[in-house]
């Protein structure tokens, strides 16, 4: 069934969605294939070479999908959104039947973590963005526009709840020509239901990704909320007020803004955007599994960061109780995923959100769990933006120092301008796994990963009870 929603060009959610439907069907995920010219070498060669601004505006132009005409606000369903998810599944064969069916927060970390179950995704969060031009400052004028496109969306669906997202240090570009939202689903859709009752096989479970992420959020209606920024090295208090090397950053970028921006409304802290959860979604995921007399597993976590920890650990875990040697480890970043690597290669995966000061404190904390003597393969994700968060290239080779590390499918000379890399990551590590083949006997099955779960927990409880001690001993 054709439905009007197209997700845009290189989202982290719906890659998710899309890079899990290919490890299922046993193929790469490629993030450029659906966006206008995100395949064509020579653009984005040109790009990296142009002066930063107008490289950037190039690369953003080739690389993201048409945003949505405003028309669309007035048509576009839940149902939309849901059917876009379980129709990616529809190159599987239709007898085929799963152990588990994974619900809830779209990421990379998340795909890694469905590849592993052989599992499908459904996701409870979808971005959209709508074609409207405005200034990367003018915050109140994106509220406006908010408000234009998402009343009409709000009125007919119940059921969904808009986060509109105005991030001026990351998505500067975006912000001239486009509104981006989240459309959060507060009740699982009839689409999803049917889906679960056709495959979910019998004695199968459903596993519940619960996020507890939460940031500031403007109340512009009853279900619209506007959000500030978003994951990178800033909180959300530094977008709100503001900070002196920020407003030194925008002063290179010749804009005029400082001190942070801000709206005379009321502000809570809320759901995060992107990977935020819903109460009430995971409640309605509940009562349908309890209706339907399904078992229903729930993993919670406090942010994305904890989904991308739990990825690593349950492909580690996987090669352990089938007592694999792991061949190397692949790290990942925003829309550059791959989770049929660990189908293909004996490869751990690490998928972290962004390149960010952030993602590399991820990297520094996990590190320490690498196996020795085995590659690390690194993909970082060109963003053209020099933003003050950006851990440059050189931080991350002193980071991987020592661990057999190194760049694939890019150039660490040129990063983050290096816009040929988003054409190139998927086939080098495809080339790779090519001459590093291994066939996966079994997936991991849910009450493994829940096991491992308490494992993680015990083991972090500890830690923590030894240094509270150390702590008692130390005299300031």
């Amino acid at each position: 069934m054709p439905v009007s929603y197209n997700p845009v060009g290189f989202d982290i959610a719906t890659g998710a969605v899309a890079a899990v439907a290919a490890a299922l069907e046993n193929r790469f995920h490629f993030p450029a294939a659906n966006a206008k010219m995100g395949s064509q070498l020579s653009l984005l060669r040109l790009s990296s070479h142009l002066p930063r601004s107008w490289g950037a505006g190039l690369a953003v132009w080739a690389t993201e999908n048409r945003p949505h005409n405003r028309s669309l606000s007035f048509s576009l369903t839940t149902a939309d959104l849901a059917q876009w998810n379980v129709g990616l599944y529809d190159n599987l064969d239709s007898d085929r039947r799963f152990d588990t069916i994974v619900i809830g927060v779209p990421s990379g970390a998340t795909a890694h973590l469905c590849a592993c179950l052989g599992a499908p995704l459904l996701a409870d969060a979808f971005p959209i963005a709508f074609s409207s031009r405005g200034k990367p400052d003018d915050i109140a004028g994106y509220q406006q526009r908010s408000v234009d496109l998402l009343t009409p969306i709000l009125n007919h669906n119940p059921d969904l709840l808009a986060v509109s997202v105005f991030d001026p240090i990351h998505a500067r570009q975006q912000i001239k020509r486009s509104v981006s939202i989240y459309l959060k689903l507060t009740s699982l859709p009839d689409q999803y239901k049917r889906f679960i009752r056709e495959r979910l096989m019998p004695g199968g479970s459903l596993l519940l990704l619960n996020c507890s992420s939460k940031w500031s959020q403007y109340e512009i209606g009853a279900r619209h909320r506007l959000q500030i920024g978003g994951y990178g090295g800033f909180t959300d208090q530094e977008f709100i007020r503001g900070t002196p090397w920020l407003d030194d950053w925008l002063h290179e970028e010749g804009g005029l803004q400082r001190s942070g921006w801000r709206l005379s409304r009321h502000w809570t802290y809320q759901p995060e955007a992107q990977w935020g959860s819903i109460s009430g979604f995971a409640t309605s995921v509940r009562d349908h599994a309890g209706d339907e007399g399904l078992p229903v597993h729930t993993l919670s976590f406090s942010s994305v960061d904890d989904i991308s920890r739990m990825g690593f650990y349950a492909w580690q875990w996987l090669y352990y109780l089938l007592q694999v040697q792991p061949g190397a480890i692949l790290i990942e970043s925003g829309p550059q995923m791959n989770p049929v690597i660990g189908l293909r290669s004996p490869v751990i995966p690490l998928w972290m959100p962004s390149t960010c000061t952030r993602s590399h404190q991820l990297l520094q904390g996990i590190l320490p769990d690498f196996p020795p003597r085995i590659p690390v393969l690194f993909q970082a994700w060109p963003t053209g933006n020099l933003t003050p968060d950006v851990i440059p290239a050189k931080i991350w080779n002193t980071t991987l120092a020592g661990r057999h590390g190194r760049w694939l499918g890019g150039d660490p000379l040129r990063f983050p301008s290096d816009f040929s890399t988003i054409a190139q990551m998927t086939p080098a590590i495809e080339e790779w796994s090519r001459r590093h083949g291994h066939r996966l006997h079994r997936f991991l099955q849910s009450t493994e990963l829940i096991e491992l779960q308490s494992l993680l927990a015990s083991s972090h409880d500890q830690s923590e009870e030894l240094l509270s001690e150390e702590f008692e001993q130390l005299e300031y």
